[in-house]
């Protein structure tokens, strides 16, 4: 049987808290378990797909469904199930057949499945998921500055809303894209510190992209997005040579950053400017 949170019961939920700490190596509370899959993310629980046999849950899924308005896309993902049963192949598909379903009565025209695992991999293979593109951390191989910088504006309560609507200009039509909400912005601001920074970045006092970066340890890694109207003028150059200029300032030893494979506007770019392929991140499967 398959089943949303939202619509679980105590006991079912208790089941669940099994299920997680099997895998976890800890027990874990309904509280808990309500924190993880009653959220905005999931549309509160009714993207959280548990799969139930013999009084135990033996799988689940998880549905992104809080950009589906914004974007069309429904991103599936956390795909978890019990390994020694013997048909893990058949109860993946009954997830994946009723996140699909679940995607179609949202309205999305684009349904995307990720993993990570490559045993998983092979079994999505199995029943006929082939992997359509990859996301791939890379790194800088050298970080000698190449190209003119432009103006980085700290992000703050004040102009939020300006950085809002730049990131959403910039992101939203990427491939594999995402969109951000006020909630977003906030969360942003409250976690600027000395090794999380987000910045509008400006060309002659317009605001054109963004920059995220963050520092851990001696490792820096960014995140860059340019406004539609300011594309194909040579500003991606300045933002990313921005980006490596800030870090490098910082004095990090290694500059990274995560690419989606289908961008290759980006992709192509990062190799231009010396970013070497270093691990794949996470394997994707374009399913509608």
């Amino acid at each position: 049987m398959i089943k949303n949170y939202s619509i679980l019961n105590s006991k079912e939920k208790k089941l669940i808290c099994k299920f997680i700490a099997r895998s976890n190596g800890k027990n874990i509370s309904i509280d808990e378990v309500d924190n993880i899959f009653r959220k905005k993310i999931y549309d509160y629980g009714k993207g959280a797909i548990f799969y139930f046999h013999k009084e135990k849950v033996v799988a689940k899924i998880g549905i992104v469904l809080e950009v589906v308005k914004e974007l069309g896309t429904v991103y599936i993902h956390d795909l978890d199930v019990i390994e020694d049963l013997e048909d893990n192949a058949s109860m993946i598909k009954k997830l994946i057949n009723n996140a699909i379903s679940i995607g179609n009565i949202y309205g999305a025209s684009e349904i995307l499945l990720g993993e990570r695992n490559l045993e998983k991999l092979k079994v999505l293979e199995s029943i006929g998921y082939s992997k359509t593109y990859s996301a791939i951390n890379m790194y800088l191989e050298k970080q000698e500055k190449r190209n003119s910088c432009l103006e980085l504006v700290l992000l703050t309560s004040d102009n939020k809303l300006e950085y809002l609507n730049v990131f959403n200009d910039s992101f939203s039509d990427m491939p594999h894209g995402t969109f951000a909400y006020i909630e977003d912005i906030d969360g942003y601001i409250s976690s600027s510190d000395g090794f999380n920074y987000y910045f509008l970045v400006q060309n002659e006092k317009e605001n054109i992209g963004f920059l995220n970066c963050r520092i851990i340890g001696k490792e820096g890694s960014f995140d860059i997005g340019l406004c539609k109207k300011y594309r194909g003028r040579g500003f991606g150059k300045q933002l990313l040579e921005t980006a490596i200029d800030f870090l490098d300032k910082k004095e990090v030893l290694k500059v990274k950053l995560i690419v989606i494979e289908r961008n290759t506007i980006a992709y192509n770019m990062y190799k231009k400017r010396g970013f070497k392929e270093e691990s794949i991140l996470s394997h994707w499967i374009k399913i509608k």
